[in-house]
């Protein structure tokens, strides 16, 4: 193989960060305001309106009262068991045993009446295959520190603020895009695609920027962010931990990348529906030492994303969906060998139905599709069959939640197909069929 790490940064990301960089609902924002976990979270860590509307400003509302807690730190423990369909080829080593995927230490409050601040650190005990290197490892998980005001502008509120984050889509208010989509924890030693577009996950503590946000009458909501390299040494490199193919000697992000967000949100009796859009541009040096100087790989992403949400006390049905769209142009890999096509495209599918009775009981389903261009060296630089970065599957979950800080999973990802091809995808007899896996999660809050 030539580079491992960059085939599958080149081909779009892992998905791995992408599972695991999900963040949470915290017991100290509970602490803070006085709410009931239930008013900000129809089950944690999916948000209502009042959690869209806490984090907005900056996670600065609060219940006047002192807390017995100098500071609002929060803490989360993640136990799991994962079971393939087949795992002769010994891709999942710890397929079957109970796993320690995560422990994280929150910061997750308010700082000044104005400001506030979500900070994850975590350790990763997943102890990948193949992936020492990010293996047992204590760092900085997805950050987000806030500030936010308001004025009245012809009798309707502007709401503005400031973020400095780590993941483009961290600072979104809404459970349909990358940072925050369901599932919302999975898997961390499953099989899983090679591919997926570089805002779906990609970047995910890799960068570090600056962004900028306003909510217009409750109604029109806007973002930019600006975003530069997190490497080692950099300025940035407090910001990230966890993406090692994003770093060091291999690919590595180039200049600025910016990401932008527009959202149109309504709410009308027990309904709530909000329609928008995302994009991000990003330049990769897919070799970074190799390649200094030398030409450039571009990704240009553009998304459509929606969200609807019913509650009335007992019930609430939360639908997701996004539609990501990616063009990559591909000088550095051309000129590097690492791919066929100075041109090539990757799209994404996502969509999800929830429901929860009494904040307690919950089902999900889910179903998701990517597709792009044939490119053989991309996709198969081992020669093997893999040409295509096709993928589709669907998920199945179901929950139970004995009090409001702990959650009970079983999990079931189906795929139909995996990278590339239904049957003998790999060119030695596996089918998709083989990387259907059955999770089990007990998530536990404090």
């Amino acid at each position: 193989m030539k580079n491992p790490i960059t085939k599958c940064l080149v081909g779009g990301a892992l998905l791995i960060t992408a599972f695991l960089d999900t963040a949470y609902a915290v017991p100290s924002f509970a602490r803070q305001t006085g709410f009931d976990c239930a008013v900000c979270h129809t089950v944690f860590p999916e948000l209502t309106q009042t959690g869209r509307e806490f984090k907005l400003r900056g996670y600065t509302m609060n219940n006047g009262e002192k807390s017995k807690i100098p500071l609002p730190l929060s803490a989360m423990v993640m136990v799991d068991v994962t079971k393939s369909a087949d795992n002769t080829d010994d891709v999942m080593h710890k397929d079957g045993k109970i796993v320690v995927p995560q422990v994280s230490l929150f910061y997750a409050g308010k700082i000044t009446d104005k400001s506030g601040a979500f900070i994850q650190l975590t350790y990763d005990g997943t102890e990948l295959l193949g992936k020492t290197d990010i293996a047992h490892h204590i760092g900085m998980d997805n950050m987000d520190i806030r500030y936010a005001d308001s004025i009245t502008l012809d009798g309707k509120e502007l709401v503005y603020g400031a973020t400095i984050n780590n993941n483009p889509s961290m600072a979104d208010l809404w459970n349909s895009t990358p940072t925050w989509q369901f599932p919302y924890a999975s898997s961390a030693i499953a099989n899983t695609p090679a591919a997926a577009t570089m805002v779906d996950g990609s970047l995910g503590q890799a960068v570090g920027g600056l962004g900028i946000y306003a909510l217009w009458n409750d109604l029109l909501y806007a973002e930019f962010d600006a975003y530069a390299s997190a490497k080692p040494g950099g300025i940035m490199g407090i910001f990230g931990w966890k993406n090692q193919s994003l770093k060091g000697d291999t690919a590595l992000v180039e200049g600025t990348t910016p990401y932008g967000r527009i959202a149109l949100q309504h709410s009308f009796g027990n309904n709530y529906i909000m329609f928008g859009g995302y994009a991000m541009r990003t330049t990769i040096n897919p070799m970074s030492v190799t390649n200094a100087g030398g030409p450039l790989d571009t990704y240009s992403d553009r998304a459509l994303d929606a969200e609807y949400q019913y509650a009335d006390g007992s019930n609430s049905v939360t639908a997701t969906a996004t539609k990501i769209w990616e063009k990559q142009t591909l000088d550095g890999s051309v000129a590097q060998a690492l791919a066929d096509n100075l041109n090539d495209s990757l799209s994404t599918s996502r969509a999800k139905v929830s429901y929860y009775y009494d904040q307690k009981y919950g089902a999900s389903l889910a179903c998701f599709s990517t597709t792009g261009t044939t490119d053989a060296t991309k996709y198969d630089p081992d020669n093997s069959v893999m040409i295509s970065p096709n993928s589709r599957g669907k998920i199945a979950e179901i929950d139970y939640l004995p009090t409001q800080t702990i959650k009970l999973a079983l999990q079931y990802t189906r795929y139909d197909k995996f990278n590339g091809a239904s049957t003998n995808y790999d060119g030695a007899g596996r089918n998709a069929s083989d990387n259907n896996n059955l999770y089990l999660l007990g998530w536990f809050m404090f």
